[in-house]
């Protein structure tokens, strides 16, 4: 049978070996962190330098339109013309939107009015009503003129 020493010499030995593996479980761990870290902080640079470049694109494509609209390169033509024709229906439905705005407040100002032509015609009908219950009578008297 084994002995107590032996026993725990083993045990121990176990500990140390399992202590090693945590050490180096852990850093292992510790350089993934740092590695996907890094490539967050990569993706991330590389999606703002994609915006940019998409925005320097946009402004190249409004400077080749305001500058070859009236006259652009063959292999251009198709995308300008629609690009006009996409402007047009943009700045149409604007105006059709400035006119609807109109509209709405047209028809919010018939009906303030209308609510204070009711609101002032029910004041009227309360006085007439207020000088029926005063039952008042009136008496004509003539003057004789000498």
């Amino acid at each position: 049978m084994a002995s107590f020493e032996s026993i725990k010499e083993k045990a121990l030995a176990t500990a140390g070996r399992l202590a090693g593996k945590s050490v180096d479980i852990a850093k292992t761990a510790g350089e993934k962190a740092k590695l996907l870290g890094k490539i967050t902080k990569l993706k991330t640079e590389i999606a703002m330098e994609k915006d940019t470049i998409r925005t320097n694109f946009i402004e190249i494509g409004k400077m080749y339109y305001e500058k070859h609209k009236d006259n652009p390169d063959p292999e251009m033509a198709q995308a300008v013309m629609e690009a006009g024709v996409s402007l047009e229906a943009v700045a149409i439905k604007k105006v059709e939107v400035e006119l609807l705005k109109k509209e709405l407040m047209a028809d919010d100002l018939d009906e303030m009015a209308e609510k204070e032509l009711e609101i002032e015609l029910e004041d009227v009908e309360k006085e007439i009503d207020e000088i029926e219950e005063l039952d008042v009578e009136v008496e004509v008297v003539q003057e004789d003129k000498e």
